[in-house]
């Protein structure tokens, strides 16, 4: 029983009780005997006194109550409004995670609503950048506006930074896919910010409540979806399977042996030949990642790499593998080049300069014959950056390469303004120029480019004798591929190199 209304009963107790005592002992009429026995006491002025001093004090508290009533009120305002803030979003005044996590499996029942959409927006740091946070603010609201003006049935909540949750009632499970492609071009629709034309793409995952049953797995499922169509690229959507959980499982499965094997040093560096196409000669060696499990089992680089990158631990295994290689390049003939492959995710540190070149001075090994091969995509995320961290590494004597050449980020502007050491034709073109036009006029042009700007050219993927006389005939001047030789162990390469008549020539 709640304070207030226990005290109104026990007053209205005692005011009966009270009220049943005077009628039974008359007790007004014997008061007014006494009043008129003990007139000139002034008796009956006193207790004039006290019942206006009654009315005074039950006026006052009618006020006080009145009072209450508004601070009620008031009180219910700030709950209401303290609440609204719990459940929703300031800048879009959308419905926040915490209304996803506590309010949303209660309308899905009321609202019958039967699919999950979870929406990240690509590179929204670009929009951070050259708009300002305002103008990011307002392409926020815009979207968000949008969204709730095509698809006023759905709920549409923020789920924090620059991803959205929207959840629609479907007639049929296969809708969930043209709804999505709505949502796209929804978001991909340009913004304007004082002046400036602003464009978002977005990636997204979606499925039903069929496909998991309840609401809470639906979003699990709905997000394993939306990684996997980021990993596709951008504007990607993604509709969930099953085979998205049990990949998810194998590779936190992965990264967990993974990160044992970097800190146990068991990530394995293997050598594959540079060679002269000119003369046969060696150039060097590419440093290959190899990671084989205890089983005897080989992760192949491509499954590996990825993981160490979504994981942090790219940095640790760059620097644990160019620290292997340094020591074994150092006992190869001093004309030999080493080349080791950097993560387009490694050029937003800004101290990976120090960081190679701690390893050098490490192990002794010299700046001049170092060839870091950089990606042309670790352009994009911060071009800037990236040339400012090659540039150090070239004042350093650190040779700089752009690996798979004309795939990417890379311009011709910054071929001429930058000192690149060479061009590596990606294996994709080598593989069918012989018989493609078009991709033998594509090597031709690169190699060109190479000779104009007395940079070196590199193909990869050399597999026949053909490929190697057609390249040598285009001016490429270096080659790589099983032609000549498979990666190798260490142990193997002085193997390899006391084969050749003259393994450090020039």
């Amino acid at each position: 029983m709640k304070p207030a209304v226990r005290d109104i009963l026990v007053l209205g107790v005692i005011g009966v009780c009270a009220y049943g005592l005077g009628l039974y002992f008359d007790l007004h009429e014997a008061l007014h005997a006494a009043f008129e026995r003990s007139e000139g006491w002034q008796a009956d002025e006193l207790i004039l006194a006290i019942q206006i001093s009654a009315l005074c004090g039950f006026g006052y508290g009618v006020m006080r109550l009145k009072d209450l009533h508004a601070e009620v009120a008031r009180r219910g305002a700030a709950e209401a409004k303290a609440e609204y803030l719990a459940f929703h979003d300031l800048l879009t005044n959308l419905p926040n995670r915490h209304f996803v996590e506590q309010r949303l499996p209660t309308l899905c029942r009321s609202r019958r609503l039967s699919s999950v959409f979870l929406i990240d927006l690509d590179n929204f740091k670009r929009v951070n950048d050259v708009a300002g946070h305002r103008g990011g603010d307002a392409t926020l609201q815009t979207i968000a506006e949008r969204l709730s003006a095509v698809l006023p049935l759905a709920v549409i909540a923020r789920m924090g930074g620059d991803e959205f949750l929207l959840s629609l009632p479907l007639d049929r499970p296969e809708e969930a896919q043209t709804f999505a492609e709505t949502i796209r071009e929804t978001i991909d629709r340009p913004v304007s910010f004082n002046g400036m034309t602003l464009h978002v793409t977005a990636c997204i995952g979606f499925t039903t409540l069929t496909a998991t049953g309840d609401i809470k797995d639906a979003v699990t499922s709905a997000d394993l979806a939306m990684h996997e169509a980021k990993r596709n690229g951008p504007a990607s959507c993604c509709a969930y399977t099953p085979e998205l959980r049990r990949a998810l499982a194998a590779r936190l499965a992965t990264e967990s042996c993974l990160r044992e094997a970097v800190a146990a040093d068991r990530i394995d560096v293997h050598f594959q030949p540079l060679v002269r196409l000119t003369d046969g000669g060696i150039h060097g060696f590419e440093a290959l990642a190899r990671w084989r499990l205890e089983d005897g089992s080989s992760v192949p680089p491509d499954v590996f790499i990825p993981i160490a990158e979504e994981a942090g631990l790219i940095s640790d295994l760059s620097t644990h593998l160019l620290r292997r290689a340094c020591k074994t390049a150092l006992a190869w003939p001093s004309g030999l080049i080493l080349a080791f492959n950097i993560s387009p995710l490694q050029l937003v540190d800004i101290l990976l300069p120090e960081r190679i070149l701690a390893v050098l001075a490490e192990t002794g090994f010299p700046a001049h014959r170092l060839s870091v091969e950089i990606t042309e995509s670790g352009f994009a995320a911060d071009l800037e950056r990236a040339l400012d961290i090659i540039g150090r590494l070239r004042e350093a004597g650190v040779r700089i390469a752009i690996d798979d050449f004309g795939t990417g980020y890379s311009s011709l502007s910054q071929l001429a303004n930058f000192p690149v050491d060479k061009l590596k034709i990606d294996r994709q073109f080598i593989a069918n120029f012989l018989t493609s036009d078009k991709q033998m006029k594509i090597v031709r042009a690169i190699v060109q480019i190479g000779l104009g700007l007395g940079i070196a050219t590199l193909a990869e993927g050399v597999e026949t004798e053909e490929e190697h006389r057609r390249l040598r005939a285009l001016g490429c001047q270096l080659g790589q591929g099983y032609l000549f030789a498979a990666p190798m162990p260490a142990d193997e390469v002085a193997t390899y190199l006391a084969g050749l008549s003259d393994p450090g020539a020039p």
